[in-house]
Formats: structure tokens, sequence, C-alpha cells
């Protein structure tokens, strides 16, 4: 139980980084620009997988808003922080 607690509050801590500014810079860097967070995938860090991944499930979800609101269509969203 505590572990996944650990993990939850990892998973949450790096979702909030994506979307702070400093995270938005970073993930542009890496998937529009091509920086690099390590020399090949295998030597990643689980920390810099969940980072990178974590930003492409974000920007998938700005580009759905996006589409929508271009459509016309206004959606309110409502969340909970977690513990």
């Amino acid at each position: 139980m505590l572990e996944a607690r650990r993990k939850l509050k990892k998973k949450l801590d790096v979702e909030n980084f994506v979307r702070s500014p400093d995270g938005i810079e970073l993930a542009t860097l890496c998937l529009d620009c091509g920086y690099k967070l390590a020399e090949s995938p295998r030597d990643l860090t689980r920390d810099q997988i969940l980072f990178l991944i974590s930003a492409l499930a974000y920007r998938a979800e700005q580009l759905a808003q996006s589409r929508l609101a271009a459509e016309g269509v206004t959606r309110i969203k409502i969340e909970e922080e977690g513990e």
C-alpha cells in the first residue's frame, strides 16, 4: 500500500511538473527540438521516461482541447488534487 502511494505521488509530481512553465519548456525542447535526455533510450531513467510519457499525454490533451475550441465547443474540466 505504501509503495503504491509513493508511485502515485511521484506520478502526480511529474504531471504537475509537465504543466509548469519549466516542464513545458523541457517538453518542447525534447519533443519539438530533438533535445536528448540521454545518449540512447536504454540510458533513460524511470523518471525521465515517466516525464516523456506525461509530456506526450499532456500535449495530446492540449491538442484535443484546441480542436474542440476551434469547433466552438467549450469544455469545463474539474480536477481534484491527490493527497
